[in-house]
């Protein structure tokens, strides 16, 4: 779900997603680079397993605040003192960047971090707060699917008619009813 969500954003709002989530053992992975140009794919990747933090100050920072955070303009000091576990493809440089924090049941559970190669697009603050409220569904999606997991599962079969009641869209029993009728039960 989340790979899918940041291929989403990547394309309609940003050049590059990147989604860093925590595990079942608490450990920061790396899950998707994503970019609007499918071709990058396979580059992108082999990125994901090339810098998939164990540790990113920046996206452990976040997930401890539980809240976004957006740089229009990307200085060179601020890429290299907060943005150290971005790592896009060569020759390529962060020039605007933002990140929403996803959270689950009260528990943060993955940053989105969008982040611009293009000098002329910087993010805006109207653009982080969509971008928080994309993290806030997909951590409500994120919630209902693992509360459908834990729950036993149902039958799926409708519970029996009493007293040969004929309902609409129970043909077995209309046709059980013929069956008996016809044998003169």
């Amino acid at each position: 779900m989340l790979r899918s969500i940041a291929a989403l954003l990547a394309e309609e709002v940003g050049e590059y997603c990147i989604v860093d989530s925590i595990d079942r053992h608490g450990t920061l992975k790396r899950l998707a680079v994503e970019h609007p140009d499918r071709s990058r794919v396979p580059r992108l990747d082999a990125l994901v397993v090339a810098t998939a933090p164990g540790h990113s100050a920046r996206a452990e920072r976040l997930l401890a605040s539980s809240r976004g955070e957006i740089a229009p303009k990307v200085s060179e000091t601020f890429a290299r003192r907060s943005l150290d576990d971005v790592v896009l493809l060569r020759g390529e440089v962060v020039r605007s960047y933002m990140a929403a924090v996803v959270t689950a049941g009260d528990a943060p559970i993955a940053v989105l971090t969008l982040v611009t190669v293009t000098g002329a697009r910087r993010y805006r603050p109207d653009e982080l707060a969509f971008l928080e409220q994309i993290a806030d569904f997909t951590g409500l999606a994120v919630e209902n699917a693992l509360r459908r997991e834990m729950q036993p599962k149902k039958s799926v079969a409708p519970p029996p008619l009493e007293g040969g009641e004929d309902v609409v869209g129970r043909g077995t029993l209309a046709r059980q009813r013929r069956v008996s009728n016809a044998a003169g039960e």
